[in-house]
């Protein structure tokens, strides 16, 4: 079947039309042969239907790059901010940054010309402060955006014999880790993915740390300290009848953000379990007791507004536009004139619209476009 999309209305903004065929691979490739005999079509390059949806102003630089995130998403919540992308929220807010700074550029080089006008530093700050405000508020979240887009890595780490492979099988909801009685059971880091209140968690179960260890035992460990090193967030896991030792303190500081279980809470008396300290939540995983307590606090973490800037280059950009604006402001205050800082201001505009892709440069747009996949 062939489907006929007009332009304007295609996606790309073009004359397009879709073959629809079955999915064998070689049936696939002969009607690729067929349509490439007639010397009237090529294979497209990666990302080449969006850039051409760009080109023909159907979508800006902004949600071109959402195609591709929303594609890549690793997690509900990617998901959830690529559709966001897509839909136009950081372009609008972008654009609107971008009329307030023209509108103050206008009011200055009107000045320049007229006489009667009079543009004084402390207008043009107090015109930048609710700028400012709107940049701060879109890069709001930045040090989880990365983290919530592809998933949550969440290391479950502690001594030997703490019970990290009993609360790893609590929290999936089966056996999928071995529980011994014995320590060191653990060698191999055991990764799994888990949804939780719209936030997906990687776990990785991993060997419990001890500076004695040898052998294969050894190995485990030093990549549970790796692992630590690399993760968004770290279960500690520690046996409540012993508490925690000073030696353990360490590595609670390896992970981004670390939450102290006290495990075994069944064999301890109630007298001596305190749940007010900080970061810290009492579970029995062999009876899968505060399990529904561990996993409210571990979504209460990251459980935020969805950021709306999750990608490194829009990041950078309205950073760089922020830098401006703050020079701009510091400038006025030692007393420039703001002839002078309107550079400053020429220039964070500029990097608001190299965001949304006005006047982007070929090199820009293959680097950005050579990421996506063919058939994008």
């Amino acid at each position: 079947m062939a489907v006929y999309h007009p332009a304007p209305h295609s996606y790309t903004g073009e004359d397009m039309a879709e073959i629809h065929c079955h999915g064998n691979p070689v049936l696939v490739e002969r009607l690729l042969q067929v349509i490439a005999s007639t010397h009237l079509a090529r294979c497209a390059e990666k990302g080449e239907f969006t850039k051409r949806a760009f080109l023909n102003a159907k979508m800006d630089l902004a949600q071109a790059e959402a195609v591709g995130a929303l594609i890549s998403a690793g997690s509900a919540a990617g998901i959830e901010m690529a559709g966001a992308l897509l839909d136009g929220g950081l372009s609008r807010n972008v654009e609107a940054i971008c009329d307030d700074l023209t509108h103050i550029l206008a009011e200055i080089e009107a000045s320049f010309i007229n006489d009667d006008m009079d543009v004084s530093n402390e207008s043009v700050i107090e015109a930048l402060s609710p700028i400012l405000e709107q940049i701060d508020s879109l890069l709001k979240g930045q040090d989880t955006a990365t983290s919530l887009y592809s998933g949550i890595s969440t290391t479950i780490a502690g001594l030997p014999n703490a019970g990290k492979s009993s609360l790893f099988n609590a929290i999936l909801g089966y056996p999928r880790a071995i529980v011994h009685a014995e320590g060191g059971t653990t060698r191999d880091i055991i990764r799994e993915r888990v949804t939780m209140g719209g936030i997906d968690f990687i776990f990785h179960d991993t060997a419990g740390i001890r500076e004695t260890s040898s052998g294969p035992e050894r190995i485990g460990v030093e990549k549970t300290i790796e692992n630590l090193k690399q993760s968004d967030l770290v279960l500690y896991v520690v046996d409540a009848r012993k508490g925690l030792h000073p030696d353990e303190y360490k590595w609670l500081g390896l992970g981004r953000k670390t939450i102290t279980v006290m495990n075994k809470v069944d064999l301890v008396d109630r007298g001596e379990i305190d749940g007010h300290i900080e970061n810290t939540v009492w579970i029995s995983a062999k009876y899968n007791s505060g399990i529904d307590r561990l996993t409210e606090v571990m979504t209460k973490i990251f459980s935020m507004d969805i950021p709306r800037v999750f990608i490194s280059r829009h990041a950078y950009l309205l950073g760089k536009a922020r830098d401006c604006l703050q020079q701009a402001g510091r400038s006025m205050e030692s007393g420039l004139t703001v002839d002078v800082v309107s550079i400053d201001l020429i220039r964070a505009r500029q990097s608001l619209y190299e965001l949304v892709g006005k006047d982007a440069d070929d090199d820009i747009l293959n680097t950005i476009f050579s990421q996506f996949c063919v058939g994008k």
